[in-house]
């Protein structure tokens, strides 16, 4: 059957926003129970109302809740969250979002006992680390009791596991941020962490601390400690994910080479590169969320480690030989790779791998290193072999930006094997910014994507100056120039499709959410290249981010703008909000009313500019949410919203289009 022909935007596809809200559910921090031969991971599941639970699955492939509700494992840590839970031979700990306590649950009865004081959530735990004496655990606290971003103080404590009543100690104090406290399983009186201090974060300058402790059976404390890492603030070094081989090698990874590569320590000697010569890679994301794992040393010969790390955009796999210092890659099937553990089946090294693609969703598997078997064992969505044909491949593209730079992106085209556009047209184009800003879009399974290249536009997810994936160079990049560098290259994305004669100049969009919405803002405040703009609670005052986010990025934007109030003109100047009247294209606004991070009226009053100065905009404002959506009602209407929105800028009626209420719509061009 040949295919329908039909303008660009009005194709009919299976990928509904229904479909996108419930067909995934979220999975992370999968581990292995050597003893019982379980797999214990955490997951978020539409039928749980949004709350996380820890599921369990036996050998025999019985899968289990551990968590009933109320119980919820999750961490609000750094606000991101990350590294709730940790797992013994016969128990797990795990933080409750319910009361921000800790608890231990043992596997064999399933009952949680909490293990820290009742604090009224003054207090939140992340990142436990158990003691090889199981007598207690070293984890990171966060203490809220004044809870402003200048009050609030993170620590590392003792939590301790052999007494009757809660008990928790203070190990470590002073720095604005702890993360990573390990124990050398060859010498249990050793301990490492990495802390950092404003105006930092993880991604800029970090110190790496080789402690020895003195333990009692009242009191752990450290009374002697060695710095490895960070040592100068002019020559920033950002060191992460430390982790103790079973021979009592430390493993991390520092970028001091220019690339986040991996290093190795041992008592006695000095802290080295772990390959010959340092490789054009990164080995790491940056830290958001605490508990990235991607590398292990192997079980069988912990010389050697299997590394997860990125280049131009894609995810490898590979062996590193430290004794050797060389890498061998690993054929794999994925282009996007989690996490990373090493485990033994019978004689066998395996690695326990998260891994996607563009048109694979999320799913956990093995792979055996002798054989190459792989083994899929959990997958975070199905996806029926007849949606494969309206699921897009991108392109990596590079381009050229500002003062001949390069600038990246990946390139979605319209797919639909069921209709083809009519001959001498172009599709319309999303240009979408990523948030963070210091993050990158990756090539795995994105439904929302494929949502709109499905029905025939294309789409551009650029990775400006800033993101990571590329080096510390490019990573620099927005270092003071956030709204200008982020800018331009959206700008130039956008004209190099239109050059290349990939899209059509006269339906050039732009989308983001959060600091992807402020980009998208200040593209169309600050720039005159875009038709039509999409901000999804997209930051418009760059003065409020800096005065009233939490304590994690209190700092940030003094990295990205400049030191605040200091540079208060240059807050102003960047800001969208004051240079609404600056936006000649209609804009649409979707936005969380409770909203902290963002608040709605920073919207509302873009909103106010646009209608008086006649602009075509519109405002879909929802109830209970926050900084980002996440009732399935209210995601769906985002994206129904978006496409119906911009199908009345640009002239077509997609199939599933919705009533969206534009102010000044007698103003658009017909």
């Amino acid at each position: 059957m040949s295919p329908t022909v039909a303008p660009f935007g009005e194709w009919k596809s299976p990928i509904s926003a229904d479909f996108i809200t419930g067909s995934a559910i979220g999975i992370s921090g999968v581990v292995k129970n050597e003893k019982n031969g379980h797999l214990y991971w955490i997951e978020l599941n539409g039928a749980n109302n949004g709350r996380f639970t820890i599921m369990s699955r036996s050998p025999e492939g019985k899968t289990e809740e551990l968590t009933p509700a109320p119980f919820c494992p999750k961490s609000r840590v750094h606000e991101y969250g990350g590294g709730a839970m940790t797992m013994d031979d016969d128990f797990l700990i795990a933080s409750n979002d319910e009361d921000y306590c800790l608890y231990k649950i043992d596997l064999a009865t399933k009952k949680p006992v909490r293990i820290t004081p009742d604090s009224n959530k003054a207090y939140r735990y992340a990142d436990m680390e158990i003691h090889p004496s199981k007598k207690f655990l070293v984890c990171v606290r966060e203490d809220h009791t004044n809870d402003t971003p200048q009050t609030v103080v993170n620590t590392l404590v003792v939590v301790r596991l052999d007494t009757k009543e809660p008990s928790v100690q203070l190990l470590k104090s002073g720095e604005d941020f702890y993360v990573s406290p390990r124990f050398n399983p060859v010498n249990p009186n050793e301990m490492v962490y990495f802390s950092w201090n404003h105006p930092f974060m993880t991604w800029d300058h970090t110190q790496v601390y080789y402690n020895t402790l003195e333990i009692t059976d009242d009191s752990v404390k450290i009374v002697h400690q060695k710095q490895l890492a960070g040592f100068d603030k002019a020559n920033e070094e950002s060191s992460n994910q430390l982790r103790f081989a079973e021979d009592g090698t430390l493993y991390f990874i520092s970028d001091k080479t220019g690339f986040w590569n991996l290093h190795k320590y041992k008592v006695g000697g000095q802290v080295e590169l772990v390959l010959s010569e340092p490789k054009a890679a990164e080995f790491q994301n940056p830290l958001w969320r605490i508990g990235e794992q991607s590398y292990a040393p192997l079980k069988s010969d912990c010389t050697k480690i299997a590394a997860r790390y990125t280049v131009d955009g894609f995810d490898k796999l590979a062996i590193i030989d430290t004794k050797t210092k060389t890498l061998k890659d690993i054929a794999f099937d994925f282009s996007v790779i989690g996490s990373v553990s090493a485990i033994k089946e019978g004689s066998d090294d395996v690695l326990l791998l998260s891994a996607s693609s563009y048109n694979k969703p999320l799913q956990i598997v093995t792979l055996n290193l002798r054989t190459s078997e792989m083994t899929v064992i959990l997958k975070s969505a199905e996806v029926d072999e007849s949606l494969l044909k309206y699921i897009s491949k991108p392109e990596p593209i590079t381009f050229k930006t500002e003062n001949d730079l390069d600038a990246y992106a990946f390139f979605y085209p319209p797919t639909n094997a069921d209709y083809v556009a009519p001959q001498g047209t172009l599709p319309p184009v999303r240009i979408l910014s990523h948030g963070g800003p210091t993050a990158a879009f990756q090539t795995d399974l994105s439904w929302s994507i494929n949502y709109f290249c499905s029905r025939g536009f294309a789409v551009a997810a650029v990775n400006y100056g800033g993101s990571t994936g590329y080096g510390k160079t490019f990573r620099n990049r927005l270092r003071k120039l956030w709204g200008v560098v982020d800018v331009d290259d959206c700008c130039n994305a956008a004209k190099y499709l239109v050059q290349a004669g990939r899209v059509d100049g006269d339906k050039l969009a732009i989308a983001g959410g959060s600091a992807g919405g402020y980009t998208t803002l200040a593209s169309l405040a600050f720039r005159k290249v875009f038709k039509a703009g999409v901000s999804h609670y997209g930051i418009g005052d760059l003065e409020i981010l800096a005065r009233e986010t939490h304590k994690f990025e209190l700092v940030y934007p003094e990295s990205l703008v400049g030191p605040y109030p200091a540079a208060k003109d240059l807050y102003i100047e960047r800001s969208p909000l004051y240079s609404a009247d600056n936006i000649s294209c209609p804009c649409a606004f979707f936005q969380g009313l409770e909203d902290k991070v963002v608040p709605p009226n920073q919207a509302e009053i873009m909103v106010k500019a646009l209608k008086e100065r006649k602009i075509p905009v519109a405002y879909v404002p929802f109830e209970g949410e926050g900084h980002g959506f996440r009732v399935p009602k209210n995601v769906q209407m985002a994206l129904r919203g978006e496409i119906s929105f911009l199908g009345r800028i640009f002239g077509f009626t997609p199939f599933d289009a919705i009533d969206i209420p534009i102010i000044n719509d007698d103003a658009i061009s017909k």
